[in-house]
């Protein structure tokens, strides 16, 4: 049994180490959803600039909402009654923002659509009849036709 526990401690520490645990607070939680309005276009979390004034304020202002009880949806929604939608860091899915999300999907489809009917059309286009060109009647007649061909070809040319 103490075996098995050594085992156990020796094969689950290292994931412990590599793996961090971080507990998301609820602050967190919303800034991770919505976009600093400073202009850097990144989410609220990851905003660069050092002394963001934005950030502070909307930071300050999600964290007073969480102090006060509210839910994320309702902080959501607050702050997008104040800044817009394009505060959202992910368009919602209902109304004309769902084509934000269909059309990604709709033109992977239709290009795959496309590359397998040309890739069709493709092979069908090397594999047309074989076209038979006329030879000679006999192999005499071709011989002789060749023969001669190439005696003109030396005499034009100043070969052999």
């Amino acid at each position: 049994m103490n075996r098995a526990i050594v085992w156990l401690v020796m094969l689950f520490l290292p994931l412990a180490l590599i793996y961090p645990v971080r507990a998301e607070t609820p602050v967190d939680d919303v800034a991770s959803q919505v976009v600093c309005q400073c202009g850097c276009n990144s989410v609220l979390n990851n905003c660069v600039h050092g002394e963001c004034m934005v950030r502070d304020q909307m930071l300050a202002s999600i964290r007073s909402a969480v102090n006060k009880g509210n839910s994320k949806e309702a902080i959501i929604q607050m702050l997008v009654a104040q800044y817009g939608e394009q505060v959202l860091a992910a368009p919602t899915k209902e109304g004309f923002n769902l084509t934000a999300w269909v059309i990604p999907f709709a033109a992977i489809l239709l290009g795959a659509a496309l590359i397998y009917l040309l890739l069709r059309a493709w092979l069908r286009w090397g594999r047309e009849e074989e076209v038979t060109v006329p030879m000679a009647d006999t192999d005499e007649e071709y011989r002789r036709r060749l023969d001669d061909e190439l005696a003109r070809f030396k005499k034009r040319e100043g070969y052999w």
